[in-house]
């Protein structure tokens, strides 16, 4: 019978809670993640790796404490790419929440038949007195009026003279 040693236990139980993870079993995938963490050296690649995927599966199971705690342990592992990952995952827990705005709806429609799309009004609040503004600013679409083109050519005549007469000013020097 073969001996399996605790590094390799580790990467096994590793993978298992990656698998886990990847699935959703996020409470199964902390078991098998802290299990592996016991039996790695920490301050390994290995080790490193563990603990950022354990960060990772505490705040998919809501305990998102936990896994800054983790991370902020993270911050002088000896493991650059772990180091960097921990700030990484440490700057999305702690980040502040995105605010919602208000009024704006993002509507996706379920298409039974290309014809079939109808746009649904936007309820909007009777007290608003922005109900009349548009969300956008309208924009003309009428030709452009022509820019008298014999002036256009004057003036880069006269830019063109004026460069040369400055380059041979300057070469002559």
């Amino acid at each position: 019978m073969e001996e399996i040693s605790a590094d390799q236990l580790a990467s096994q139980l590793y993978q298992e809670g990656i698998s886990n993870f990847e699935s959703g079993n996020y409470q199964q995938s902390i078991a098998l993640l802290e299990r592996a963490r016991d039996l790695a050296i920490l301050e390994t690649d290995l080790g490193g790796d563990i603990s950022i995927w354990l960060a990772n599966a505490h705040d998919a199971a809501g305990k998102t404490e936990e896994a800054i705690a983790i991370c902020r342990s993270l911050k002088k592992h000896p493991v650059n790419k772990v180091r960097k990952s921990a700030r990484y995952v440490l700057g999305i827990l702690t980040a502040p929440p995105l605010s919602k705005l208000e009024g704006v709806v993002s509507e996706v429609p379920i298409l039974r038949s290309p014809d079939s799309y109808q746009s649904k009004p936007v309820p909007t609040s009777k007290g608003n007195s922005n109900a009349n503004q548009k969300p956008f600013r309208e924009v003309s679409l009428e030709k452009p009026i022509p820019v008298d083109s014999s002036s256009m050519n004057k003036f880069l005549l006269l830019a063109i003279a004026v460069f040369s007469s400055l380059l041979a000013f300057w070469a002559t020097k």
